[in-house]
């Protein structure tokens, strides 16, 4: 015989007696906090990961690891920075010089300060082999430009003869063929496509040539990630006086972007996290609130025997927190074994081997687990509170018989009739009414609670089918090919004869669609000309940083852009004259972010002002006794706006002066102007798609060599490129699998939580009632009739469900398609009926097994 342990405080006593009284609720709230803790944790922590993949994919793609920086800045310009409180810190960049083959450039070269380097630059880059450049002919190469050079198995030490020249033009000393040393060398990911990359020398290369900072672009990196590119600028112009060639080019963070490609933007990321923080908190909760009643008559009898509200109270408090520290912990413990071992064998065994780009891939973060338990501590103090607040407004007496609000009066008499009929014919379906709607509040904040837990799930597996980067290449042509940006600005600058000349002719355009075949389909031609502009109108080029050096394209849009660009600039309120752009000769100027702040107001001065252009003609000709074609500046427009529309451009835009006309406009100049082809794009079938893109490619590589043949060229300066979809997809494909099974993953949890939201109160709710059946069956009700019951009451509670997922979810999940649709262009919305017929389908199983299992496990067993 077990001996009483009469030490034991009464506390400890109620505690046990407590555990052993409610061993199946106490199972149940244990399983319920033990996957709410798992669940947000795996959530979080797969997000963080897909977050932190795309934060990588950013950094890499822009070349560095910070979005804001000054262009034409000073050394003392970046000392001052530093004092400013939302900057980190700063560092120094300046495109010193570059390297020539046969006067073409294929490579830039950079000098960067030790901060600069080693804490924004090289994050940027991969398999970094050797260290940063420190004496006078020291150099630091990239791996495209090792390749360019020939040299396979590059060696720290080796000695390479360069033609190096500075980028300023009046600087000689220390230009010409020399020989450099390799100190290290380092694969980038900014611009793939194009043909140059970029080199370090070393700080004593500039002083040893009697250069220094001045002119260079300081790199900022600020505190909070979290502003966008914009907000930063604003606050920049606040506190930095420029000079005229001076400009701020800032651009929203990689984290920004990141979390906006994932959830359209920051804020709706954390109104988003905070709906599934709030959706586990109510899974638990309900479990208590279905129980409340139930508590309140044993504390009533508990104080009628004479035990203090204190005591109850600590009783409570410690029994809750009992089954809150096992259930964290051994959610915890689940969800870091799901974080740290399945996932990455997963990942490792289906993409990582191949796919370099993710090699910093992080999941674990141990604040996670703290976040995790949030809903867990908050559901136990509001559970405390609730009983707390009940026993100190209810006598004794009234907790003991403690009962869900009734029905009123007149309530009970007008359906008193209708109660008796149902209760002869089916008294199993009047009981299960009768029961579910003995409160209606309880009953309805139920559904409430479980309508926003599927809604979550279903809302996450719309998303993570938009925001598939997938969607951005379904809307590419299968095909691309236009002249590259390097041959066409060499020709127009180097070329003795470029009169009427015309770099994509229509013979090479017959060519094209003659080894394209019949499959070839929704062909598109931008088309435009090579300017040369005018006295009147280098003004306006001007005002560009860069502006003169870079080069100039006239270009077309087509009217469904032209009505694009009408939205925006009229939601935008930029200064635009668009009746002159639409009915004159009008033209746009286009750049990307480089109209500085301190020049805005002459370039309002600029608009209305004539802009001469005239034909390509041979180098070295007079042109006082041409004519030109006259064209009207209507405005300044920066494509690297949020909210610009996105128009098929000339080299997308970048480092491009644009001159967009209207097609009648376009018409109008080509009286006087040579007409050229920038680009080509178009669809075939699928089928042929493969062999066809290898006769593509294999004739765009005759012309680059015959090209080069004729003109004399290097064999690395290409006069056609070729962009294939396929070949994009491929590229990007490890990516897209690893970031669309996070996303997966992530969306599975939220609907896991649905499900598991509707399997407690269900359980939870015939667990409560156990002495309830027992009594039922003891006064004649059968095992049949008492399934039926809650059978009942499961198909009532689906349905009402079915109702406001129907309804109230699908108008939230259209709200939430629209606002991602206006924050990612590719962002492509399906309506989630697999899923919500998953969903319902998974319920109303649910509703019809789970009484004969709990019966069977339960009331029979316990007979």
């Amino acid at each position: 015989m077990k001996k009483y342990n009469y030490d034991r405080t009464a506390q400890q006593v109620l505690l046990d007696s407590y555990r052993k009284q409610n061993r199946g609720k106490n199972r149940l709230l244990l399983l319920a906090v033990t996957l709410t803790v798992s669940v947000i944790y795996c959530i979080l922590s797969f997000a963080y990961g897909k977050i932190q993949t795309d934060i990588q994919k950013n950094i890499r793609a822009d070349g560095m690891a910070v979005s804001v920086y000054i262009e034409n800045g000073t050394e003392e310009m970046a000392e001052q920075l530093k004092s400013l409180p939302y900057i980190a810190k700063t560092g120094k960049e300046k495109f010193a010089g570059k390297l020539l083959d046969q006067n073409i450039k294929y490579c830039d070269c950079v000098a960067a300060d030790e901060t600069g380097f080693q804490e924004i630059l090289s994050p940027a880059y991969t398999q970094i082999v050797g260290s940063y450049p420190e004496q006078e002919n020291d150099i630091m190469l990239s791996a495209k430009t090792l390749e360019y050079l020939g040299i396979s198995e590059p060696q720290i030490g080796m000695e390479l003869d360069l033609d190096f020249y500075w980028n300023d033009i009046f600087h000689s000393d220390g230009t010409g063929e020399q020989t450099f040393c390799l100190s290290g060398y380092f694969t980038d990911y900014q611009n793939s496509s194009a043909a140059s990359s970029i080199a370090f020398l070393s700080e004593k290369k500039l002083t040893e040539n009697g250069l220094n900072w001045d002119s260079c672009r300081v790199l900022l990196d600020t505190r909070s990630h979290t502003l966008g590119g914009i907000q930063i600028e604003n606050k920049l112009k606040e506190d930095v006086r420029l000079t005229e060639d001076q400009r701020i080019v800032s651009t929203d963070s990689a984290f920004y972007r990141a979390v906006e490609g994932m959830m359209g933007s920051l804020g709706f990321a954390v109104v988003f996290s905070f709906l599934i923080l709030l959706c586990m908190f109510l899974c638990v909760y309900n479990i208590l609130n279905l129980s409340l009643a139930e508590d309140l008559r044993q504390y009533g009898l508990l104080e009628v025997i004479g035990v203090q509200q204190k005591q109850i109270i600590k009783v409570m408090f410690w029994q809750m927190l009992e089954i809150a520290a096992k259930g964290s912990f051994t959610g915890g413990m689940a969800g870091a074994f799901a974080v740290l071992v399945i996932l990455p064998l997963v990942i490792r065994k289906m993409y990582l081997e191949q796919a370099s780009e993710l090699e910093r891939l992080s999941l674990f973060h141990p604040g996670f687990l703290l976040i995790a338990m949030v809903p867990t501590a908050v559901t136990i103090c509001l559970a405390v509170f609730l009983v707390k607040r009940k026993i100190s407004h209810l006598s004794p007496l009234e907790c003991l018989n403690y009962e869900e609000i009734p029905l009123t009066k007149g309530q009970e008499k007008a359906h008193k009739m209708k109660s008796l009929i149902s209760h002869r014919r089916h008294p199993e379906i009047y009981l299960a009414r009768k029961y579910l709607f003995r409160s209606r509040k309880a009953f309805f904040i139920t559904i409430i609670t479980l309508t926003i837990g599927c809604g979550i799930a279903l809302a996450s597996s719309v998303i993570v089918r938009g925001v598939d980067i997938q969607n951005r290449f379904l809307k590419e042509p299968d095909f691309w090919i236009g002249i590259t940006q390097e041959a066409c600005q060499t020709l127009m600058e180097t070329s003795p004869d470029t009169e009427n000349m015309v770099f994509f002719s229509k013979d090479l355009l017959e060519d094209i669609e003659q080894t394209a075949g019949n499959s070839m389909g929704n062909e598109s031609q931008l088309f435009g000309f090579y300017p040369i502009i005018g006295t009147n109108g280098r003004e306006s080029i001007k005002l560009l940083n860069q502006g003169e050096e870079a080069a100039t394209v006239i270009q077309t849009l087509t009217t469904v852009e032209k009505e694009q660009l009408q939205s925006y600039i009229q939601k935008q309120e930029q200064t635009a004259d668009w009746e002159t752009f639409e009915y004159e000769n009008g033209t746009f100027l286009l750049h990307d972010h480089r109209l500085s702040e301190t020049v805005a107001e002459k370039a309002m001065q600029q608009v209305g002002k004539e802009i001469e252009v005239y034909d390509l003609v041979p180098v070295g000709t007079e042109m006082s006794g041409l004519i030109p074609e006259t064209l009207i500046n209507c405005g300044y427009l920066d494509i690297t706006e949020e909210q610009f529309p996105d128009l098929n451009l000339c080299w997308d835009g970048r480092n491009t002066n644009i001159l967009l006309v209207t097609e009648d406009t376009y018409g109008k100049l080509t009286k006087k102007l040579t007409p050229q082809i920038f680009t080509v794009s178009f669809d075939v079938e699928g089928k042929q798609e493969n062999s066809i893109k290898s006769q593509l490619k294999d004739f765009i590589q005759k012309k680059n060599m015959e090209f080069q043949a004729e003109t004399g060229y290097s064999d690395k300066l290409n006069l056609l490129q070729i962009e294939c979809k396929s070949d994009l997809l491929a590229k990007e494909q490890n990516y897209i699998q690893t970031s669309r099974l996070l996303l997966l993953v992530i969306s599975g949890c939220l609907i896991f939580i649905g499900v598991l939201n509707f399997l407690n109160v269900r359980v939870a709710d015939m667990i409560l009632r156990k002495k309830d059946c027992t009594i039922m069956r003891s006064i004649g009700m059968t095992k049949k009739q008492l399934q039926k019951m809650f059978l009942a009451e499961g198909l009532l509670t689906w349905l009402v469900l079915f109702a406001f997922l129907v309804t109230i979810d699908s108008i939230l999940i259209g709200g939430a398609s629209w606002f991602m649709k206006t924050k990612i262009s590719y962002f492509v919305f399906h309506y989630p009926i697999k899923e919500m017929a998953g969903i319902l389908l998974v319920l109303l199983g649910i509703c019809m097994i789970l009484p004969r299992f709990f019966y069977k496990q339960n009331i029979e067993r316990d007979k």
